[in-house]
């Protein structure tokens, strides 16, 4: 059958080649359109936009010329954040938005994610459909000119809205430092906050087209954390290539993964009400410091798979408004269509400590992470780990050693040919060792080479 074009979050890999490939991406963009007119759409304009990688132009107009095969008009939004191009949709009276972006991954990575009306991502159903039509379409001749058509008030349609959902918050007074990967919101980060009054100290957004991410952002929150303690700035902001995830800094340089953000965030919205079902949702990855913070305060944990489509399908079923990964994925509910963005993240805690007149630290006093350690191996091939012979063995073992003190999570990668492995539990000594035995025995059994 061959290679699965769609993984857990879309299409991904090297830009240029396999899945990403030219003719490839004009035979994706043929299939969606088939999607499109079977579901009555064929009249209505594809968003097309994404992050500065230096290969989002072509693999834009590779999808754009499918497009066309169809008879499907595109709109090219250029550079912006992928919660903007899902939350625009309806402004355009379009069909749905096509984001050319990998993310956190380097610059030789590229991605396609694709979103309907309302921002919802693309379901397993669309996915099969676009899948069958990509593999059994015929070859689309390129088109001699560039069917897509540039649209350049896109960035000032998406601040609009980050600035109406957060109520327009006086930041005066505020001083943010930001990290922006050189990415997808470079230009539009600052100038959110700027507008909203804050002082604006930047860093990570001088994009090239083959720096993004590279030492800076989400993923490497250190110089952010520098830049903070230097500028005297209340928190800082790193975000990664597509600006869907939001790490902190606080005040004294020390990080705030997406699970501090929702400790603070609800610990404030549960003292105002503002918390229906008195419940977050968070993942299998969420860490237990999270759940113990929130059960002293009389508010409950719902898990999710990993992934922030399972984090918004729980919210919209069972009525709550907050929920997230440890990555920094925030989702606040129907805000912003159940999308997760970091700015947006970013602006609400803002707001708060503005509020509360007191540093991000205290926000989220009484947060205490456990022990966690994670880890991952490459690996050669992805066999189911319970047919693994030992796999069961050694994690019964390990599971008895961490007690009801802990938890052990092993799983694939959505989007790397690697298995990710996470411990935690009271003992970090116990935390580390376990850890690494685990991996070990992966890179024994299914490890590349």
């Amino acid at each position: 059958m061959g290679e699965a074009l769609f993984g857990t979050d879309g299409v991904r890999g090297p830009a240029g080649i396999g899945l990403l490939a030219p003719d490839s991406v004009v035979r994706l963009g043929a299939a969606l359109g088939d999607w499109l007119i079977a579901h009555g759409d064929a009249m209505k304009p594809a968003l097309i936009g994404g992050d500065t990688r230096g290969s989002r132009d072509g693999i834009a107009r590779s999808l754009a010329t499918g497009l066309a095969a169809r008879g499907i008009r595109s709109l090219e939004l250029g550079v912006l954040p992928t919660a903007g191009l899902a939350l625009l949709i309806d402004d355009y009276a379009a069909s749905c938005a096509v984001v050319i972006s990998a993310s956190h991954n380097p610059a030789a990575d590229n991605g396609i994610k694709i979103f309907t009306g309302h921002g919802a991502k693309f379901g397993d159903a669309e996915a099969r459909f676009v899948e069958a039509h990509w593999r059994d379409g015929a070859a689309v001749t390129p088109a001699d000119r560039d069917p897509r058509q540039p649209r350049d008030d896109g960035g000032e349609r998406y601040l609009a809205r980050l600035i109406a959902a957060s109520g327009q918050p006086d930041l005066r007074g505020l001083v943010v430092a930001l990290d922006l990967a050189h990415g997808a919101a470079s230009v539009v980060g600052p100038e959110l906050f700027r507008r909203l009054g804050a002082t604006v100290r930047v860093m990570g957004n001088r994009p090239d087209g083959g720096n993004i991410n590279q030492d800076c952002g989400s993923l490497h929150p250190a110089a952010l954390a520098r830049l903070v303690t230097g500028c005297g700035a209340r928190f800082g902001l790193a975000v990664d290539g597509d600006a869907d995830r939001s790490i902190l800094v606080d005040e004294g340089g020390r990080i705030v993964d997406g699970d501090g953000i929702l400790a603070a965030i609800a610990a404030d919205a549960a003292e105002r009400g503002r918390l229906p079902g008195n419940a977050v949702v968070g993942t299998v990855m969420s860490n237990f410091g999270l759940e113990l913070f929130l059960k002293a305060r009389g508010l409950g944990l719902v898990r999710t798979p990993v992934g922030d489509r399972h984090v918004s399908a729980a919210l919209k079923e069972r009525g709550l408004v907050l929920g997230g990964e440890p990555s920094g994925h925030v989702i606040f509910g129907s805000d912003l269509d159940y999308l997760g963005d970091g700015l947006y993240t970013a602006v609400r805690v803002a707001e708060l400590l503005v509020r509360q007149e007191g540093p991000l630290s205290a926000a989220q006093r009484g947060f205490a992470p456990a022990p966690q350690c994670n880890t991952q191996v490459r690996v050669a091939s992805r066999q189911p780990l319970p047919e693994l012979p030992g796999f069961k063995e050694i994690l019964s073992r390990s599971e008895e050693r961490l007690g009801n003190q802990g938890r052990i999570v092993i799983r694939y990668s959505g989007t790397e040919p690697v298995c990710r492995v996470m411990v935690e539990g009271a003992d970090a000594t116990l935390v580390r060792t376990l850890t690494d035995e685990l991996a070990g025995f992966l890179r024994r059994a299914i490890g590349a080479s």
